[in-house]
């Protein structure tokens, strides 16, 4: 994209963006008024949650914009700030929070003095703001991230992105060169937070995912990635390129629980309420973690076989629990 187009796409956005959020708040009052009447309709809470879920999303962004509008001085706390007024609309909306597994990595662990490298399941949306929010706030660190370059259509990250350590990947791009480039240099108190996965799970990606390794000749992981039915066939080339270029980053596997029932895709109308996602960290020093590009997908390859296995087992025990409430 040109320097012309890319001014003009985000003029367009800013404008657009700006002016809906600003209709969504200022018509908030009406808009919860209607919310209440379907709530009656329909006895549940959705309408009216789901209207203070865009109204704050809202508040949260058009604040962001404008602080951004009148300079920043400190990036890294902007986002952080951000991310944890993020964070706060969804527990209070959604009665939604994030609930650390026993056994995690602590925040003194993360303190590698080369930096982590962050392996991520993604899951559905909303699950990357709490996961930057346990490691931002909560853990305290430094994030750099790797994200879909649609995100760049979100005025407040797209600007952002032009002062923080991201790097958007365009689809079915080879982006290797700039992962190595954001995970190169990583110091202490500092994270890269990438997602293998390279999108959130659904059914027809997880056929499609297993029918691309079938016509690459890949037939036993493809008979592998059919038993992991929580997952998503990991992609090696963005891990392989942070691995190589941080041949001294910890390695930090992260879990979770996702926000649907059975730990899978959730539909984005389908708001969970009184949910808790349960997250499970485990920290593997440099030296555990292989470097080349086989010795990376085996180890891909095993590692999202454990995270099968405990996005599953936690789907059953929650369902063991519904069951004799």
């Amino acid at each position: 994209m040109t320097h012309a187009a890319r001014l003009l796409r985000r003029s367009l956005m800013l404008t657009f963006v700006v002016c809906l959020e600003v209709v969504v708040v200022a018509s908030a009052p009406l808009s919860l008024l209607v919310a209440a009447v379907l709530c009656l309709l329909t006895r549940s809470t959705r309408p009216a949650r789901s209207v203070a879920l865009l109204v704050g999303y809202s508040l949260v962004e058009l604040s962001a914009l404008l602080r951004i509008a009148g300079g920043v001085r400190d990036w890294d706390a902007l986002a952080r700030e951000i991310v944890s007024r993020g964070y706060d609309v969804f527990r209070r909306v959604l009665d939604v929070a994030v609930v650390v597994e026993d056994g995690s990595a602590t925040d003194d662990e993360l303190l590698s003095p080369h930096g982590v490298i962050v392996l991520a399941r993604h899951c559905g949306p909303g699950d990357s703001l709490f996961i930057a929010w346990l490691l931002m706030v909560r853990h305290r660190l430094r994030l750099r991230i790797v994200l879909k370059q649609a995100m760049r259509w979100e005025p407040s990250v797209d600007l952002a992105g032009d002062h923080l350590p991201f790097c958007f990947v365009r689809r079915r791009s080879r982006a290797s060169a700039d992962v190595g480039s954001l995970a190169a240099g990583l110091r202490k108190g500092e994270a890269l937070l990438l997602f293998p996965e390279g999108g959130n799970f659904s059914w027809s990606r997880w056929r499609e995912a297993i029918a691309r390794l079938r016509s690459a000749g890949d037939h036993g992981e493809a008979r592998r990635a059919l038993r992991r039915t929580h997952t998503l066939p990991p992609r090696p080339g963005g891990a392989s390129a942070a691995l190589a270029a941080a041949p001294r980053a910890d390695v930090l596997l992260l879990a979770h629980s996702g926000f649907g029932p059975d730990g899978r895709d959730r539909p984005l109308w389908r708001l969970p309420v009184h949910h808790e996602l349960v997250i499970r960290t485990v920290l593997l020093p440099a030296a555990a973690v292989p470097r080349d590009p086989d010795g990376v997908l085996r180890f891909l390859d095993e590692a999202w076989s454990q995270v099968d296995t405990w996005v599953e087992g936690h789907a059953e025990l929650l369902a063991l629990r519904e069951k004799s409430a």
